[in-house]
């Protein structure tokens, strides 16, 4: 169950509810976050004055956390949650749309490549009858590695879901309450956000923004951390792997039929004595190789089930400031 929308933000001597909770999953990012603060409020006493600014630390070990803590300090629409220890930026997000009190929720980074004056667009975007605005990079201001990446894991996101929902991946969105609500009903160990949101086809609308480079520090999303995340979309969401184990098996059996009958055919009609240690040893090698390939993808899976049964918490919260 999510926390109804309780929380006040002062104005003068009146209490407002928060209309808007901006959620920034920060790990190790000193060097950004002053500039990130700054433009962040710039752009919601603007656009929507009643807010909330809601930062996970995830278990960073710059610094970081001081200078949330500071932010907390001296401004009350400010909230800060912090990790007992790095759990990943899915559980970052997660614990800041819990911990939120808005009916509105906006995602963003805290890297600053989507910035913040970008936000006014989502909420404009987000009629009456639209629950879920997510984002299109106009031009991605990235290391060649870094775009490959992320246009590997699309393409194997497209390549899971199919023609069954509209895939997007973006990590800047924004939504209402009812769609985090829908999220806290799926019970799956392995949660990536953007696509549970993309799977239950809430109403959505998607808009072009900028994507900027980053000012400072290294990405937290390097090539094979991408690659990391692909290999979780494909076993979190998908039986695709299985399939493809049934095909090599089928696969293998086919080859292993027309091996013989093309060793019959040269044996009895063309006289002709292949070698039995050399077919043998292709043979063997060839199916060794499919069947250690199938125990990895069934391990795979059963990781996954075992850690289901474990039914850890997706995060633990060392405090909140509030």
């Amino acid at each position: 169950m999510t926390k109804p929308s309780t929380r006040l933000s002062l104005r003068g001597e009146k209490l407002t509810p928060v209309k808007v909770s901006v959620v920034i999953p920060v790990f190790n990012e000193i060097g950004i976050l002053q500039e990130l603060y700054e433009r962040l409020t710039a752009v919601m006493e603007n656009c929507e004055p009643h807010y909330e600014l809601v930062f996970v630390d995830d278990g960073s070990t710059d610094g970081s956390y001081d200078t949330l803590k500071f932010f907390r300090e001296n401004d009350e629409r400010v909230k800060v949650v912090r990790f007992t220890r790095n759990f990943g930026q899915q559980a970052a997000v997660l614990a800041g749309f819990r911990e939120s009190t808005g009916p509105v929720m906006v995602q963003i980074d805290s890297d600053l490549q989507n910035p913040p004056e970008e936000i006014p667009k989502l909420l404009d975007a987000m009629t009456e009858d639209i629950d879920l605005v997510t984002t299109i990079i106009k031009k991605r201001n990235d290391g060649l590695m870094r775009i490959l990446g992320s246009r590997l894991l699309l393409w194997l996101g497209k390549l899971v879901s199919g023609n069954r929902f509209e895939l997007n991946l973006s990590s800047f969105r924004a939504f209402r309450r009812s769609v985090l609500e829908k999220i806290e009903s799926c019970t799956d160990r392995s949660r990536y956000l953007a696509v549970l949101m993309s799977w239950m086809a809430v109403p959505s609308v998607e808009i072009e923004v900028e994507h900027h480079p980053r000012p400072s520090g290294d990405t937290k999303y390097p090539f094979l951390n991408l690659v990391k995340l692909a290999w979780d979309l494909i076993t979190g969401y998908s039986n695709m792997p299985l399939r493809l184990v049934t095909y090599m098996g089928i696969l293998g059996a086919g080859i292993g039929f027309c091996l013989t009958l093309f060793l019959l055919y040269q044996r009895f009609v063309n006289g002709i004595l292949v070698d039995g240690l050399v077919v043998m040893c292709a043979v063997f090698a060839f199916f060794a190789g499919v069947q250690l390939f199938s125990i990895g993808i069934l391990g795979e899976y059963l990781g996954r089930v075992y850690l289901q049964v474990q039914s850890r918490p997706d995060y633990i919260i060392e405090k909140v400031l509030d």
